[in-house]
């Protein structure tokens, strides 16, 4: 007797709850159809012991959540119910590749599960997907919570450094965002994320707490090394350890205030910049000072403590007065 059930999902995906299909008919295997090929994809329900999830369970490659950088402020507002459920009630997507559980979606759940003793990971896991099918399933599968900018920073780096290696060549920007649906500004928004120095992205309790807008702040001054030594001056806020009696209320309460701490700490951060830059441009005393105030007509002049950096835009510029500084630089 055939107990496989047929899903059929289509290009539309996101409009079928496969998740709770497969919670209906636990006891059986679920076949569905590609949205790629329309071939025949058999998902295999499958149970892990909580202490087994992160030796038996690694990112896919195109999941846009930072495995390695989850911590249980990640998690606070699905620790309860998975802890009171024994597990998780939504399977996690995965596919078996070397004996492994690739998570495609879900890694917020099997993180969860893996900081609970006696609860199980439930995932629903196929075999011999193609690279179309596993991009696909791991953008459309992280609905309820969004992977935060920095998620997709840091996956989307790792993402093009592993398809290089594996090809022997250079992944192209518009490449890259063929392969993960995105937009290429997202995607080199994202790459230029991933360049921000560690110590500063580790002074948040998870990366949902870092913005965008404190991101691309960030991203303008990540030059002559500025950011390397910022994280010094400000201290981590840490995540208290939890009894394992709260309630949902109370962890919830834990989040937003964490929220608010965060938020509280990327102004102070900016602050110190601002005031930073500012007494970059004051401090200046040397021998340009004079000239600075001048205003000549198509040099830009940029004060540093140490010095001038200047920019000339030839269409601007005095032809007599470029013809000075050729002269001088060539001598």
């Amino acid at each position: 007797m055939n107990t496989k059930k047929r899903a059929v999902i289509g290009r539309k995906i996101t409009t079928t709850n496969l998740d709770e299909l497969i919670t209906k008919n636990s006891g059986n295997n679920i076949v569905e159809r590609s949205p790629i090929s329309e071939r025949d994809i058999e998902w295999e329900r499958v149970e892990i012991e909580s202490q087994d999830v992160l030796n038996e369970c690694i990112k896919s490659i195109y999941n846009k959540r930072s495995f390695k950088d989850l911590s249980l402020a990640s998690v606070l507002d699905i620790y309860h119910s998975i802890k009171s459920t024994g597990g998780n009630t939504e399977a996690v997507r995965a596919e078996l590749v070397d004996g492994k559980y690739e998570i495609l979606g879900g890694l917020r759940r099997a993180y969860t599960v893996s900081l609970l003793p006696d609860t199980k990971l439930t995932l629903v896991v196929a075999k011999d997907l193609t690279e179309e099918e596993r991009a696909h399933f791991a953008l459309v599968m992280d609905e309820y919570s969004e992977p935060s900018y920095m998620d997709k920073a840091r996956s989307i780096s790792e993402l093009k450094d592993k398809l290089e290696k594996r090809n022997g060549m250079e992944l192209t920007g518009t490449k890259l965002c063929e392969i993960l649906g995105m937009k290429k500004s997202n995607v080199y928004y994202a790459l230029s994320f991933s360049n921000i120095p560690n110590d500063i992205i580790k002074l948040f309790p998870a990366l949902k707490f870092i913005s965008t807008p404190f991101l691309r702040e960030l991203v303008k001054y990540n030059k002559d090394n500025y950011l390397d030594n910022l994280a010094s001056h400000f201290k981590a806020i840490e995540t208290s350890q939890l009894t394992g009696k709260e309630s949902k209320e109370e962890l919830l309460e834990i989040d937003e205030f964490l929220e608010k701490e965060s938020k509280k700490l990327q102004r102070d951060i900016l602050n110190k910049i601002k005031n930073d830059k500012a007494q970059d441009k004051t401090a200046y005393d040397g021998k340009f000072k004079e000239l600075i105030k001048s205003n000549v007509s198509g040099v830009k002049f940029t004060t540093t403590k140490n010095g001038v950096n200047i920019s000339i835009d030839e269409s601007k510029i005095s032809p007599d007065i470029l013809e000075m500084l050729l002269t001088s630089f060539n001598s």
